[in-house]
């Protein structure tokens, strides 16, 4: 399968159309030797920006840039959060049917690095993940995906968004994440000063 596009956008795929409230984003990809390295540009009229500790699940309160990953040949892969203060929630998923609590899928060993800022748009996050230090061993191939809850004051509801072909609204859906050749992805330093 070719690799899809290497800058991809946010929308809600399930809906025959977006929702009114809904937002635009884009991520980048690329890779600094056996880092991923991603870029999240978000448009967010109010980024709510509390402080959490490593592992809140701030998704249900905040706003929250998500990724899911995991090699091709594996069934086990990530969830990774990023809230616009920089808080991380780190989840991991065994490939099995076994229930399990946000508490119990935490990863307490910080696996990435990750900036934000704040912008005149929104708000923006880079990402670096060391892949090796998530599932050890040769991996070409990766399944990747990006997801978004957006918030805005006053709303009973955020904004749920994503980067996959989703037909319905479940980021956990495998099958349509998109396929991606770590040999073809473009070379990236990661932490640009520049927008």
């Amino acid at each position: 399968m070719q690799n899809p596009s290497l800058t991809w956008s946010f929308a809600q795929p399930w809906l025959p159309q977006p929702e009114p409230a809904f937002a635009p984003g884009k991520v980048i990809i690329g890779l600094f030797e056996d880092e991923l390295v991603i870029r999240a540009v978000l448009t967010d009229v109010h980024p709510m920006q509390d402080v959490f500790t490593l592992n809140f699940p701030a998704f249900m309160q905040c706003d929250a840039f998500e990724i899911f990953l995991g090699p091709s040949d594996e069934k086990a892969y990530y969830e990774l959060h990023v809230t616009p203060s920089n808080s991380i929630l780190q989840l991991y998923f065994d490939g099995t049917d076994a229930k399990k609590t946000l508490e119990e899928r935490a990863v307490a060993k910080l696996l990435f690095t990750s900036r934000t800022e704040l912008t005149p748009e929104g708000w923006s996050v880079e990402a670096r993940i060391p892949l090796q230090g998530l599932f050890p061993g040769d991996h070409p191939e990766w399944l990747l995906s990006f997801g978004r809850y957006d918030y805005t004051p006053g709303a009973s509801t955020p904004v749920i968004s994503t980067t996959s072909p989703h037909a319905v609204c479940g980021f956990h859906r495998k099958h349509e994440w998109p396929r991606v050749r770590l040999a073809d992805l473009p070379p990236s330093t990661g932490f640009q000063t520049s927008h």
